[in-house]
């Protein structure tokens, strides 16, 4: 059979739409409760403040801060917009991964740390006016974060969801 034929009979795309979209609401939520945990409670890197327009600051630059509320409100737009498209992403790549038997989870854990490349190595390090650093807490940090804490709730949502 070939490709077009195993994808005719695989979910449609406003099931892989429905699918990726929730998988990015949660795994939105889900990397915000990390770092509310373990940024703002556990290591005190930011406070919740600083988790909400940390999307607008990256974005921006600092300056952004100046809008008050407004820069707040920006970056919880940025985060879920951008939580949206890679949830959408994984699930339109789900059919593939599940007709070569790869697990959920797994697939997720490449995903994420796709994603964290994609986003802080290449994006921010291209358009950012603040750049992000390379040490070795960071890079640990951003791939723990991409992948148990957004891309495996994500993914779980998803492959649920097109059963």
């Amino acid at each position: 059979m070939s490709t077009w034929g195993a994808m005719a009979s695989g979910p449609k795309p406003a099931a892989l739409l429905r699918a990726g979209l929730l998988g990015g609401v949660v795994g939105g939520l889900c990397i915000w409760l990390y770092e509310l945990v373990v940024w703002v409670h556990f290591l005190h890197l930011t406070d919740v403040r600083g988790m909400l327009d940390g999307a607008a600051v990256l974005s921006f630059g600092a300056g952004i801060r100046r809008l008050g509320a407004w820069s707040a409100a920006l970056g919880v737009a940025i985060h879920f917009v951008t939580a949206l498209i890679w949830g959408i992403g994984f699930a339109f790549l789900w059919p593939a991964l599940q007709r070569r038997h790869i697990e959920a989870t797994l697939g997720a854990l490449f995903y994420g740390a796709f994603a964290w490349v994609i986003m802080h190595n290449v994006l921010l390090a291209l358009f950012s006016p603040a750049p992000p650093s390379y040490t070795t807490y960071s890079v640990l940090n951003g791939l723990v974060s991409h992948t148990f804490a957004f891309t495996v709730p994500m993914a779980l949502v998803i492959q649920r969801m097109l059963r």
